[in-house]
């Protein structure tokens, strides 16, 4: 098992590597983060101006955790 790990976290990637991968894991994350921000918008009906463009850009990034809070809040 620790032979296992120590191959996997001595694993070197370039930068272009490393920029592609997030660039996979970041397109899902972020398509998920709009499509839960627009169907959960009862936060944003208040707000104007750059307090909503930063409210809407937070639930973008912080689906997950909103996701969790939703659940336990209801």
């Amino acid at each position: 098992m620790l032979r296992r790990l120590d191959r996997l976290l001595s694993y070197e990637m370039k930068v272009s590597e490393f920029l592609g991968t997030l660039i996979i894991i970041g397109i899902p994350y972020g398509l998920v983060g709009v499509v839960w921000t627009l169907t959960h918008t009862a936060h944003l009906r208040n707000l104007h101006g750059v307090d909503l463009v930063i409210s809407f850009l937070g639930s973008i990034v912080c689906w997950p955790v909103l996701t969790f809070a939703n659940v336990t809040m209801t």
